[in-house]
């Protein structure tokens, strides 16, 4: 009983109470939501959001949960949305991420999309504390950098309002000590490269490239120390080609479809470090945003004056301070490097030099838009630099000789302000962590009947799966448009063309795949009501599309070059020959055997590097390779004769 009172009052233990406790009191309006009061109060746990993202993400999850449960499919394709539109190369869709896997299957998709919301809270607040841990911060110093890093406004304006593929950015914390780590021993690269293609597999198409750039910010800022130049030479490939291996069985088949499909958005927004500030500051705010393209939820990042004010006062000592060793004063300048670099590319196109106009001219960032963005991960940055002033208070008041009733009062005081920032930060923003309450959605299983129904209210789009028809309105981040042509209402899914060339028949539906019988007097089309997409493929005939208005049907090879890339141009069709035909249609993702492939190939690396990659056999390998590339160079310098003496005239 002894070791069990003295492991409840260890630091770690009360961290990670601290930890569960702010992901909790953040989270705890999609549990029980009041938005007028006790009074009010309603159990939200099985209720959805009623924003159009929170509504987007569950209908994901529900076309996914709906393939793989009631009609054992790989989730491919997405018929119920934007007259068909694909469901596992979307980039931001959460399957196959972890938490899905863990409980579609025995959870409604309501409660598993707010077990994945607090799963990802802990884990920014767990890896923040562990991050200022390694700084030397103490338990209320620890507390502050997880409650600014998990409980920020950025973190419950996205997540609240329905941004599913936004929780990645709360591994931001534990990449970054990982990443620390690594330089020290390679293993934890392991981590941050896993990390990093977690985030990938669960639909973070933000939080992959700007969590990037905070890295690569970050390595810039190390290379000024020759141990480090070579650390990073090891862990950086590593990390690179780890990070593409596991990410593989999601990343090759979305890059193939960006391929064919490229998203490329206009870089049309820019703040001051004024409204920075201010969006640091400011407990609430209208929608609108005056002068600026898109509403307040993109901006908001809300801490609290306090942590901004230490925040200041980090940076300043950061500057100015000469009395620590050498070693934590580099390590404060990197965190504030990384910092300034995150908040210049926030700040989007500004006049002069500006980092987000100039990543935006590469091939992935090219497609990012809302450059405010980039406060997350600074956020998590500024929790440090605030830490930085409190650890360095602490460290004068010890080099001073303060007795230890002024030191235990300092501690009290720590920890009165570390109370008043929790409850400030979570209280503050948890007003945005349930945005109104959906009805509770229905666990029937689907039908396998199938037809377009635009008619229906949009709003319901996450129980279009179960109930068995889609919709020609689309709101998604693809550049993707309906094909003219498709026909709502309960009427056949498939027609031949020329109207009188034969007849066709529909044997079997599910989502991924269309049975049907044909018979053709002559060659003809067959037309499925449905979007064309190039993972569409039959087991007779030609697939392609058709487009109505000119009366023309294309395959892959044979697509007029006219048509914009970026869109659905053409409903499904199939070009047949004269005859009785059974035709089985079926989608299936490009690249999927490629990734899985590079997935497994890059778990067996992994699992190598973790047990073989340790510091010491390391450091062996880099001093042979020193060793073998001198002599490489020896051998290919000029020899210079020896001379015979001076000669004479």
């Amino acid at each position: 009983m002894k070791s069990l009172a003295r492991a409840i009052r260890s630091p770690r233990f009360l961290g990670l109470f601290a930890c569960i406790a702010i992901a909790s009191i953040l989270a705890a309006p999609t549990v029980v939501f009041c938005p007028r009061g006790l009074a009010s109060c309603e159990l939200a746990i099985n209720r959805l959001g009623s924003t159009g993202d929170s509504r987007f993400f569950a209908g994901a999850w529900e076309a996914t949960r709906v393939a793989l449960v009631d009609f054992h499919q790989f989730p491919s394709w997405n018929p119920f949305h934007c007259g068909g539109v694909v469901l596992y190369q979307d980039a931001q869709t959460p399957f196959p991420g972890l938490p899905f896997l863990l409980t579609f299957f025995w959870l409604p998709t309501a409660v598993a999309i707010k077990v994945w919301i607090f799963t990802h809270l802990l884990c920014g607040a767990l890896g923040a504390r562990a991050l200022a841990a390694d700084r030397g911060a103490n338990l209320a110093e620890q507390i502050v950098c997880a409650t600014l890093a998990a409980a920020s406004g950025f973190v419950a304006e996205h997540i609240g309002g329905g941004h599913l593929s936004f929780t990645p950015f709360l591994f931001f914390p534990l990449i970054l000590w990982s990443f620390r780590r690594a330089l020290v021993d390679v293993r934890y690269i392991v981590l941050t490269a896993a990390l990093f293609a977690l985030t990938a597999i669960q639909g973070g198409v933000y939080p992959v490239p700007m969590m990037a750039v905070a890295l690569l910010v970050e390595s810039i800022a190390r290379l000024g120390s020759a141990t480090d130049r070579r650390r990073l030479s090891v862990a950086l490939p590593i990390f690179a080609g780890l990070f593409v291996l596991l990410a593989g069985v999601r990343l090759v088949p979305v890059m193939m479809y960006l391929r064919e499909h490229p998203r490329f958005v206009p870089l049309d927004d820019h703040i001051t470090l004024g409204e920075v500030f201010r969006f640091w500051t400011t407990r609430t705010h209208s929608r609108a945003m005056i002068g600026h393209p898109y509403v307040w939820p993109e901006y908001d990042a809300y801490v609290g004056v306090v942590p901004v004010a230490l925040m200041l006062v980090g940076l300043a000592i950061t500057l100015l301070s000469r009395t620590d060793p050498q070693d934590i004063r580099r390590a404060r300048r990197i965190d504030a490097i990384v910092f300034v670099g995150l908040v210049w590319c926030a700040l989007g196109n500004v006049a002069g030099p500006s980092l987000f106009g100039l990543l935006h001219k590469l091939p992935i960032y090219a497609s990012l838009r809302v450059p405010s963005r980039f406060l997350g991960p600074a956020t998590a940055v500024l929790g440090l630099l605030a830490v930085t002033a409190l650890m360095w208070t602490r460290s004068w008041l010890a080099r001073r000789g303060t007795g230890p009733r002024l030191q235990r009062a300092v501690l009290v005081a720590q920890a009165v302000l570390v109370v008043g920032v929790v409850l400030d930060v979570t209280l503050t923003n948890q007003r945005v962590m349930q945005q109104g309450i959906d009805p509770v959605l229905s666990g029937t299983r689907a039908g396998d009947a199938f037809f377009q129904n635009t008619g229906v209210d949009y709003t319901q789009y996450p129980t279009f799966p179960v109930r068995g028809f889609g919709t020609r309105a689309c709101y998604t981040a693809l550049d993707w448009k309906p094909a003219r042509g498709i026909v709502d209402g309960r009427v056949p899914q498939a027609w031949v063309r020329p109207g009188d060339a034969g007849t066709v028949s529909q044997t079997s539906w599910t989502p991924n795949r269309v049975e049907l019988d044909v018979h053709f007097e002559n060659d003809g089309l067959l037309i499925v009501n449905q979007n064309y997409e190039t993972g569409w493929r039959s087991n007779i005939g030609t697939v392609g599309a058709y487009l109505i208005a000119r009366d023309q049907f294309w395959d892959r090879q044979t697509r007029p070059p006219d048509l914009p890339p970026s869109i659905a141009t053409g409903l499904l069709a199939v070009r047949l020959p004269q005859g009785d035909h059974h035709v089985s249609l079926r989608h299936r993702p490009h690249g999927l055997a490629l990734g899985m492939i590079m997935t497994l190939l890059g778990m067996g690396i992994a699992v190598a590097i973790l047990k073989y990659a340790t510091p010491e056999r390391v450091a062996n390998v880099h001093r042979l390779w020193v060793e073998r590339m001198r002599t490489l160079i020896r051998k290919k310098r000029p020899s210079v004769p020896a001379s015979d003496g001076p000669r004479t005239a």
